[in-house]
């Protein structure tokens, strides 16, 4: 019997109540062999974006083949479509990884960011993609809840794709997804805008400009702090000073050494950043 496949977990439930556990039991339940990979459970809550940046970000790092359960999903309960997607990957058939969540954009990181629109919205699924709404009753709890469908609709599929190795029963194909643009920075002349798309642990703020998009020499004003020091690993900077760092996921972020950004600059998720040449 082919072994289950890992199913890697991605949420806004956080951990102080029990919301993770009960959708963890129902996988259990359903693929009690499937390794279970808590990628994260601290997206800001209804933060469609963030949760979208960290798949994105964490995409690369994951195993495949794979299913990717992830919920952030304040429309619950609504129209918006419970969705499974097939991402094949090139040249290995193999490996392709499925996602499994709503249709409101988290899922963004299926599509390359070249094949994803300038705005927030549905559009027709790009090729490589195979888009099926779920619909099979038997794939569910007997009983689902209008607001904990990562439970009760998300998990049972979820679980149904880890073991059988394939998402056609769910439910008649969908030709449109729901996608979010490309994170980066907007340029406008010779000044590039971004925002803040995530606050970590320690502090650090992380933009949505890319490595790519970063001049030789420039300075980043955010609130009432211009940072002008650019380095290469958080020992670089003196201790208690603010600078800029190429962060692991490939884009700009601002730390705060051994202290807390965040705190220091008052900035928060979605604050602007404004970076200009020098």
């Amino acid at each position: 019997m082919t072994a289950p496949l890992p199913i890697v977990l991605l949420t806004d439930f956080g951990t102080r109540d029990t919301y993770v556990g009960q959708v963890k039991a129902v996988l259990t339940a359903r693929a009690p062999a499937a390794p279970l990979i808590d990628l994260t459970h601290e997206v800001s809550p209804y933060a469609i974006d963030e949760g979208a940046w960290l798949l994105e970000t964490a995409l690369p790092f994951l195993p495949a083949p794979a299913v990717v359960l992830a919920v952030v999903d304040p429309g619950v309960g609504s129209e918006r479509l419970p969705i499974a997607v097939r991402a094949s990957a090139a040249g290995d058939p193999a490996a392709a990884r499925y996602f499994v969540g709503p249709d409101n954009g988290l899922l963004s990181a299926v599509a390359s960011p070249d094949a994803r629109p300038s705005t927030p919205g549905r559009c027709p699924a790009p090729p490589g993609l195979n888009v099926r709404a779920i619909e099979d009753p038997e794939v569910r709890l007997a009983n689902v809840s209008a607001t904990f469908h990562g439970r009760d609709l998300f998990a049972p599929a979820a679980a149904h794709i880890a073991v059988a190795g394939h998402h056609e029963t769910l439910g008649p194909a969908r030709e449109e997804l729901t996608l979010l643009p490309p994170f980066a920075g907007r340029t406008e002349g010779t000044t590039i805008r971004g925002t803040v798309i995530h606050v970590d642990r320690y502090g650090n703020l992380v933009t949505t400009i890319r490595k790519e998009q970063l001049p030789q020499n420039f300075k980043l004003d955010i609130n009432d702090y211009g940072i002008e020091h650019m380095v290469r690993t958080f020992s670089d900077a003196s201790p208690g000073a603010l600078a800029c760092h190429i962060d692991s996921s490939g884009f700009l972020a601002i730390a705060e050494r051994e202290g807390n950004a965040a705190a220091r600059t008052g900035a928060a998720r979605g604050d602007a950043v404004v970076l200009t040449p020098r």
